[in-house]
Order: C-alpha cells, then structure tokens, then sequence
C-alpha cells in the first residue's frame, strides 16, 4: 500500500491517477477490507472536472490526490504505537553513539576520523539524523510537511501521520530558556495533530531540570498529548 500511494502522489495526470485509484481499489479488495473503506476511497478521490478549463481541472485532481494520500495514510497509521514511538525518540542519543562514537572495524571503508567530522550544530541536522533513524519503522514519515492552522500556513519538522507529528529543536549558543518555551507553545497550539511529540536537543544545556520541564510542558493544554523528549548530549 505504501507503494501505491507513492505512485497516486506521483501521478501527473487525470488518466494516470485514475489508473492507480483502479490498482489502489483492487489491491484493497484482494486483501479483504471492507466495501465502507472503498467506498471512502471513491468519496476521498472524486473531484470536478471542468470541460472548459484544464488547469482547473488539474488543481481539483491535485487537491484529490492529497485527499487520498491522507486517507491512506491514516489506514496504515490507525494503530500508531504512541510507546514504540516514545521508545525510538527517547533512545535517539543511542543511535548517535552507535553511529557517531562508536569506533568502525578497520577492514571497513568507514573511518574513525570520517565521522568525526559529522557533528550536530542545528535542528536541521538533528531532524536529518532522527528522520534516518524513525524511516524505516515508520516508512511514509515525511519532512517538511505544511499544513493550514486556520492562523496561516505551518510545517512540520517530521509528518507520521495526520494524529501524530514530530517538531524538533536545537538550542543554540545565546538561545535563552524564555525563547525556547515561546517555540514550544506556538507549536502546541497551531499543530492540528493529537499527539505532538517535541525532541529538544538541548546542546547549549539551557534546561536546568528536565524532570520538571518535561512535566510541565506535557500538562500545558487539554484536548492534545503532548510529548517531551529531552537529549543533552555529552561530546557533540
């Protein structure tokens, strides 16, 4: 299913989006879901063709597809396990030392002084790295993801599905406490997902407490689980 939802959002045109809405419908039957899901699946897809104008036309396809995406998404994602989730973010510091500390056999083309120029001096590194660790558990994650607030436009740092987001951070020199705080519950309030997950890496150690941050940040706004995953890392 994850390749046939690749294959719809590659889909360029109205002929060939239709021909893998035909794939996506039988590849459902033959594993047995239920005629309600394909039903949902005719509902999500349709879109107005307009005979008199083919660009719009193709925005309603577009719109479409993205429907589907989700839809499917949602499928594959239904029994997200929020504690096998937890457990991956709140071990990310172990795949860092067993990637980055731990020194290579010599007979290999990976050298010590190789990944000693790797180091982490942002976010973007931090989200490349966690998105590398968290892809193949959770293959349809995806970065940089938008989404409409009903405040404007936001982006996830790393898409699961539409329930559950990953929003990374990265202190940084001259960061104070008070900023990083203000980050965390702009982002609590205009994500649209259930369950937001924030791993902070805290390079700078500008938390004192992460005990106490963590309980209070996770207990901030009702209606929503928030995650807390605090990493201060020893040598990088």
């Amino acid at each position: 299913m994850q390749e046939a939802v690749e294959r719809i959002r590659d889909a360029q045109n109205v002929q060939i989006f239709q021909n893998e809405l035909l794939l996506l419908k039988e590849y459902m039957k033959n594993i047995g879901m239920e005629k309600e899901d394909l039903l949902k699946l005719e509902r999500t897809a349709y879109y107005i063709k307009n005979e008199y104008s083919d660009k719009d036309t193709k925005e309603n396809m577009e719109a479409a597809k993205e429907r589907v995406v989700r839809y499917i998404e949602d499928i594959i994602y239904d029994n997200t396990d929020d504690e096998s989730l937890l457990k991956i973010l709140g071990n990310f510091y172990l795949f860092l030392e067993a990637l980055l500390e731990r020194v290579p056999d010599k007979r290999g083309g990976i050298q010590q002084e190789k990944l000693a120029l790797l180091k982490i001096e942002n976010e973007y590194d931090v989200q490349h790295l966690l998105y590398a660790n968290i892809k193949s558990l959770y293959p349809m994650a995806r970065i940089e993801v938008s989404e409409d607030s009903g405040y404007g436009t936001v982006r996830t740092d790393i898409f699961i599905d539409t329930e559950h987001v990953i929003e990374v951070k990265c202190t940084r020199k001259n960061m104070k406490l008070k900023k990083l705080v203000e980050e965390i519950e702009a982002d609590m309030v205009h994500y649209g997902a259930e369950n937001i997950y924030f791993l902070i890496y805290d390079k700078e150690k500008i938390i004192e407490n992460p005990m106490v941050f963590k309980k209070t940040y996770e207990e901030k706004i009702k209606g929503k689980n928030i995650h807390i995953i605090i990493h201060q890392p020893k040598l990088l």
